[in-house]
């Protein structure tokens, strides 16, 4: 039987891609290069910008610290990743999520995308020829009303929430670095985690404070040069490398 042909008002399916801060890119271990090579076109990653920095403290680096995003702060360079496929229904989002947190959080329970550290949102094309039907982000943000400990992302006082009720992540549209021009997928899946925030009034870690939970970890700074060799960066990055002990140190 030959497949009827699609009428002119059914809308073309959506590009997608993952925009990655940290280790989800270069770190091959944990399933992530069966998640690489099943949902993702790796060749097609492109350096953009994102306000990212590191402020969330990693019991599984050592209590050393991770990326987060940090919307008033300068921007870094991220890795956007182009998904193997488009996206049709909310189900088709939804799932593309589910895979990312499992990548993200290997023992995580199937079909979950959020845990008390973090969670998968989405971020729309704000070109208005890109425009993401409502019935997608219907069903996402119904999805999200659903997951337990879905958002809550700590934030300073002068941030305002990082992650809508539905489940949209706030922060500006990525530009490609080569050139400026703005990113081309329709729509974008961000794993947002929590930072640590200390002090009071609450603030994100002090480059000391980083470096020192680094030197004092071994061979989990590590995590810090491995982004720097994927050209994944941050405004903080030329004065953590005057305060990090060489690299390899624990070696000597």
């Amino acid at each position: 039987m030959t497949e009827e042909p699609k009428t002119l008002n059914e809308p073309a399916p959506l590009s997608a891609g993952v925009l990655i801060i940290g280790s989800l890119f270069w770190e091959a271990e944990k399933g992530r290069k069966e998640w690489q090579d099943a949902r993702l076109d790796m060749a097609s990653a492109k350096a953009v910008t994102a306000p990212i920095r590191y402020g969330r403290k990693a019991r599984t680096r050592g209590d050393s610290f991770t990326m987060v995003f940090f919307r008033l702060c300068p921007s870094g360079t991220a890795k956007l990743v182009s998904c193997s496929r488009t996206i049709s229904t909310a189900q088709d989002l939804i799932a593309e999520a589910e895979h990312l947190w499992k990548a993200e959080k290997p023992d995580a329970t199937p079909h979950r995308i959020a845990s008390n550290w973090g969670c998968v949102a989405v971020l729309c094309n704000p070109n208005p020829e890109r425009k993401i039907p409502d019935e997608i982000l219907e069903g996402w943000s119904k999805r999200v009303a659903a997951e337990d400990r879905y958002g809550n992302v700590p934030q300073t006082e002068a941030e305002g929430p990082l992650i809508t009720k539905g489940g949209l992540l706030q922060i500006e549209w990525p530009r490609v670095v080569d050139g400026g021009a703005a990113a081309q997928p329709d729509i974008l899946l961000v794993t947002a985690t929590h930072p640590d925030l200390m002090g009071t009034p609450r603030c994100y870690p002090s480059v000391e404070t980083i470096v020192r939970a680094w030197n004092s970890a071994g061979s989990h700074s590590e995590y810090f040069w491995k982004n720097t060799d994927s050209g994944i960066r941050t405004f903080q990055d030329d004065q953590i490398r005057e305060l990090l002990h060489p690299r390899g140190w624990w070696q000597a």
